[in-house]
């Protein structure tokens, strides 16, 4: 029997063969589920970040364009990072005045990324189209593994101890309150605010892994502007530059954390390339754009101040004018502006919390904070370099050298000190690039140093991270030196440039293992919940959090000895011990501890969350200026005035406070 095409049994016969095939999936698929409920919800977090991250870039992109499309002598890769940074920055200093205002509501901010997104992607396709493939493919395929790594870690829930203690937890404040305001406990708060902008976008859009990815662009964007430093001075340098930036492990991990060191960097950086754009130009509204992302970096973190100074000394010594150099000081000054009178008007103190008092503050507290007279000695100064780079360690210390904090691997020590070959070799550097980058690198490395002189407390290799492409730039001209010394320098650049590729391998397989030792992807997708993966990261400090957030009501808990509080839920006060001081302050005001509890009575406490291991950790350093009555005063606070709720393990106990 033929069926004719088009009769009715033909088209019955279709129809069921559909139906049967839909049947057949919807059965199996009924019993073997694809996804589960978390992943699906994991799934659509996700994509509900991306979205958000591709919004803001691209609104950055279409604010920064509008600027940059009268400047048509930069590279494209350059040309599209300076315009989203710009971008960035406006929305930064858009949101502060929404904040203020009390008018940063989700919706408005959606709707503000989402009305202009085609016109904004469209812009930014049309920007990426001209960017160009790299012309180094190993040096590139270093590069990208260590971006992904960073950004896989950047989709993960923030676990970064200053992340929790004030980078994530100020943005949440505001977020909470629907303002932006200083009326809790929290001296960092003070801090310059453009993070905190960026951050407080990122999780009123989707949450803080989109803070998280936010300070990772930067990091990305820090990395494009680098390879063009080397542009003149070491042609065909540029990847290796990244390469040596890129390799900084310490520098590499906290891309992917909530932290404002990679966007304090990015604006020193974007400032600097536009004044060499202006001395190469002349055109004055050039050097006024450079003096804005000086003022962003500024905006971003206190000590940029001496990455600045290096930048205006450059552009007093290439101008040769006092008059643009003031243009550049003063253009400075007003895009900073905004941000102090933030301060003034929340604290009272323009820089809060340094110099003058304010809310929360005052002669003791700047005593603890400052604990001058105690930094490094003058044969350590000298010896710093050394110290720092082979004995410092992220997270730690080795007995009987200073603690840096952070890793930062050995090309940066192992190259630098060759620039000094082209100085002598090639008298022109100097009155080039390579003068210019010394000038910028020299004064933030003598503020550095002036620093760690000053206080223990900032004895810390991260305070220089903002001119860290600067020293990766003189690191790979340093590295293109040697080769330039007759034919024994290029064997020895070939062998040294061997040294090199096998460091990078090894720092890229510690960056792949350690990110599966973290497992971020299981809590990314689904199969792991947040909740296991915060217990696995924080341990009891988690828990102590989970603890906390099961209080009913609304309950006031004072933290002693622990600063983070961010994992505290909405509608719980937690008021951090952020300077760790606590006590020690309340010492200083009042004579007894049952006049302390009083005190804290009135303030409208409730609880106390006492973080033993932390007391005992500052107890057993014996750098703190806390005597054995204070000690002996603690345990009677705690017998006394407090009644135990919950201990967990050695590490909290969660009191409540005698009324």
């Amino acid at each position: 029997m033929r069926l004719r095409p088009n009769s009715i049994w033909s088209k019955a016969i279709v129809v069921m063969a559909l139906v049967w095939f839909v049947v057949v999936i919807v059965a199996y698929y009924a019993v073997h589920k694809p996804l589960g409920l978390a992943q699906i919800n994991a799934l659509s977090d996700l994509a509900l970040i991306l979205l958000g991250w591709l919004s803001a870039v691209a609104l950055a992109n279409l604010l920064g364009w509008a600027v940059f499309r009268k400047f048509p002598n930069l590279a494209s890769a350059e040309r599209l990072s300076l315009q989203i940074g710009l971008g960035f920055g406006i929305i930064a200093t858009g949101g502060l005045a929404l904040g203020l205002a009390g008018a940063a509501s989700e919706w408005l901010l959606w709707a503000l990324l989402l009305l202009p997104l085609p016109i904004s992607l469209y812009r930014l396709r049309r920007d990426l189209r001209e960017l160009r493939r790299p012309s180094n493919r190993w040096l590139a395929i270093f590069v990208g593994l260590a971006l992904v790594l960073i950004v896989i870690r950047a989709l993960a829930p923030p676990t970064a101890w200053d992340s929790l203690v004030y980078h994530l937890t100020g943005p949440k404040i505001y977020q909470e309150a629907g303002r932006i305001h200083h009326d809790i406990d929290l001296a960092y708060l003070g801090f310059p605010k453009v993070g905190s902008m960026l951050f407080l976008l990122g999780l009123q859009l989707a949450g803080p892994e989109l803070a998280q990815l936010f300070h990772a662009t930067f990091f990305v964007m820090t990395v494009v502007l680098t390879s063009g430093l080397v542009r003149t001075a070491a042609p065909g340098r540029g990847w290796l530059a990244v390469a040596i930036l890129v390799a900084v492990p310490s520098g590499a991990l906290l891309a992917g954390w909530a932290y404002v060191d990679w966007i304090a960097a990015f604006a020193g950086l974007a400032s600097y390339i536009l004044i060499r754009a202006w001395d190469s130009e002349k055109i004055d509204r050039v050097l006024i754009l450079a003096s804005f992302y000086a003022a962003l970096a500024l905006n971003t973190k206190y000590t940029s101040v001496w990455l600045v100074m290096g930048l205006s000394l450059v552009v007093l010594l290439r101008g040769r004018s006092i008059r643009r150099w003031g243009a550049f000081l003063l253009g400075t000054a007003v895009f900073v502006a905004p941000f102090l009178l933030t301060n003034l008007m929340l604290t009272g103190n323009p820089v809060y919390p340094f110099f003058l008092d304010g809310i929360y503050w005052d002669d003791h507290r700047a005593f603890w904070f400052g604990r001058f007279g105690t930094g490094l000695s003058l044969p350590e100064l000298f010896a710093a370099p050394w110290e720092a780079s082979i004995w410092g360690i992220e997270g730690g210390f080795y007995e009987g050298h200073a603690s840096y904090g952070a890793t930062v691997g050995p090309l940066l020590l192992a190259l630098i000190p060759l620039v000094a070959l082209r100085l002598v070799l090639d008298r022109s550097a100097r009155q080039g690039s390579v003068g210019d980058l010394v000038v910028v690198a020299g004064v933030a490395y003598l503020g550095w140093l002036i620093q760690l002189s000053s206080s223990n407390l900032l004895i810390q290799s991260r305070l220089l991270l903002p001119a860290l492409p600067f020293l990766a730039a003189l690191a790979a001209i340093g590295f293109d030196t040697v080769g330039q010394v007759g034919r024994r320098g290029a064997s020895v650049r070939f062998v040294i440039g061997g040294v090199v590729a096998f460091i990078l391998a090894l720092t890229a397989t510690r960056m792949a293992f350690d990110t599966a030792q973290e497992q971020p992807l299981q809590v990314t997708l689904g199969t792991e919940s947040e909740e296991d993966y915060l217990v696995r990261r924080l341990g009891y400090h988690y828990q102590a959090m989970q603890e906390i957030n099961r209080l009913v009501g609304e309950p006031k808990v004072r933290f002693l000895w622990e600063p983070r509080s961010y994992y505290c839920r909405e509608g719980l006060l937690c008021e951090p011990d952020a300077l760790l001081d606590r006590w020690w302050h309340d010492r200083k005001h009042y004579s007894t501890v049952e006049d302390i509890r009083r005190r804290w009575v009135a303030d409208g406490v409730t609880h106390v969350l006492f973080y033993r291991d932390g007391a005992a950790a500052v107890r057993a350093a014996g750098f703190d200026p806390l005597d054995e009555p204070d000690w002996e005063a603690l345990d009677r606070f705690l017998e006394q005035e407090l009644v135990q709720i919950r201990a967990l393990g050695n590490a909290y106990v969660l009191y409540e406070i005698r009324q």
